[in-house]
């Protein structure tokens, strides 16, 4: 599969979350997290937060759970709450478990990045501005650490669709 060719498959074709996830080692993006936390999604989400340490989670996902801290207003009332419920998570997260990238990745998740923008820019999304990259280049990473260590990624991310065409051993359960 070439950038060229890159192109959001059918939902209704991608591989689901169901009962059998608890039978692989699984990587939790940063939207199983949030939307447990939250109520949002299957109720096959909070399972996986309650069995977090058991799960792998990528540098990536750790710096978008703790961007919160310094993102929030210190000085709004759930602020406080907010962040503890993160920093619970945060304390949950098995340190062996996550899985960090190195250099190789990081230069492999720039061109894949980049090619996974340039193939959808326009048509999907416009990515003007950073954060937009920065969240694309973070995917990108979380694909990658969890394709090279055999471990299979959970999100609601259609992003992953892309990058799993450009690696053939990254997969990955849609839920959503």
């Amino acid at each position: 599969m070439t950038a060229a060719t890159l192109a959001y498959r059918d939902p209704a074709t991608l591989p689901r979350l169901g009962a059998s996830l608890l039978s692989v080692p699984l990587l939790l993006d940063t939207n199983v997290i949030l939307n447990a936390l939250t109520g949002r999604g299957p109720t096959a989400l909070k399972t996986l937060l309650a069995n977090l340490p058991q799960s792998f989670v990528s540098a990536p996902v750790v710096a978008e759970l703790s961007w919160s801290r310094g993102r929030l207003d210190p000085a709004h009332p759930n602020t406080a709450k907010v962040v503890g419920l993160l920093e619970q998570v945060l304390r949950q997260v098995d340190p062996t478990k996550i899985l960090n990238p190195n250099a190789a990745q990081w230069h492999t998740a720039g061109e894949r990045a980049g090619a996974v923008v340039r193939a959808i820019a326009g048509k999907i999304q416009a990515f003007k501005q950073p954060a937009e990259r920065h969240e694309m280049l973070h995917d990108a990473l979380t694909s990658l650490v969890a394709s090279d260590a055999g471990v299979c990624v959970v999100t609601q991310d259609r992003d992953f669709d892309l990058f799993a065409q450009l690696d053939p051993n990254l997969h990955v359960l849609f839920y959503g």
